[in-house]
Parts: structure tokens; sequence; C-alpha cells
């Protein structure tokens, strides 16, 4: 599990949120060389792909089980990652994601994941996504868009949506559903 940090976070703090894989997986959290970069920039992108490289040298990692995950600007940068390798990752996890946090932050140049040109890749690779009713960070709406464009395409894609979570990590109540999730995809 390849998992990215939120916006002022880091790679050291964002492991310690939650168990990812109840203990199933190897856990890494790229830093992305900076804190609000949205993981989409190259040298963002370099960080993930050498943090890969590095447990694949020096861990039993069957490579074509690496799930791509991320909290809050991490989740941009999940779907991010994802579209710029597909072939690397066998499913996206994303809560209390943004799917077009770059352009918002950085500028134009940087894929808007409501658009549909940029949605092909997403075809056919399972997707998670958990995010509250109630976000005041990434809004709600954006994600709900989202969906809607990813079951269109018939994205395999698994929602848990929440009226009461805020801007939050998966809260506990779901994990049991999100572990069982994880058990099927990596069989």
């Amino acid at each position: 599990m390849v998992f990215l940090h939120g916006s002022g976070e880091d790679d050291k703090g964002i492991l310690s949120y939650m168990d990812l894989t109840a203990g199933n997986f190897i856990e890494i959290a790229p830093n992305g060389r900076g804190t609000s970069n949205c993981f989409a920039t190259e040298e963002a992108q370099t960080d993930i792909d050498e943090a890969i490289k590095d447990a694949i040298k020096n861990y039993n990692i069957d490579t074509t089980k690496i799930i791509i995950g991320g909290f809050s600007m991490g989740g941009y940068g999940a779907y991010r990652t994802f579209y710029q390798h597909p072939k690397k990752y066998k499913a996206i996890v994303v809560f209390s994601g943004h799917p077009n946090l770059a352009q918002k932050w950085l500028g134009e140049g940087f894929p808007n994941f409501l658009e549909a040109k940029n949605l092909n890749e997403f075809k056919s690779v399972p997707v998670f996504i958990y995010h509250s009713e109630n976000d005041r960070n990434c809004p709600y709406q954006l994600t709900l868009e989202l969906i809607e464009k990813l079951k269109t395409i018939g994205s395999n894609i698994a929602v848990i949506t929440t009226k009461d979570g805020g801007h939050s990590m998966l809260k506990d109540e779901f994990k049991t559903k999100y572990y069982e999730w994880l058990e099927r995809i990596i069989k």
C-alpha cells in the first residue's frame, strides 16, 4: 500500500492515523517533496516511484498487487499517480479526497478528474472512496460528481459516505467493510 499524506502533513505522520491494511500489506508513505504540492509535480512522482523501488528491493513485494491511496490532498495525488502510471497499480483508495485540487492550488496544466477525458484509465480499476457529507475542506459534492462519472465509464467502484465524518480518515465503524474490500481486491 502506497499511501499519500494530506496537505500540511508529511510521510512520517500519515501512517500513524490508522492501520491502512489490517497488517496484510507493507505500507509506505512517500513525502512527495513537499507538504502541499498535491503530488502533482514530477518531483513528487519521482519520490513515489523511488519509494516503491526501494520497497521492492528490500522486501518480498508482489508487484501485481500494489495499491495507491491517499487522504485529502493525497487523494488527489492517488488519482494523479494512477493516471500517470495505470499499469503499476492494482487499485486506488481515497479518503476525503478532491478530484481537482492541483488546478485549484497550483493552476492550469494538471489533470482535473471531473473531466471525462481524464477518466479513461480508471475504467477497469477497483476504486474505494470514503467521504463525509459535512467535509468542509474537500467538498463532498465534487466527490459525488466523480463517483457518478466513474460509474458511467464502468469503474469497479466501492463507496462509503457518512453524514457526520467531517474531513477525516476512515471512521472505525467502516474499517471492516474497507478491509473486506481490500481482501477481495488482492485475491
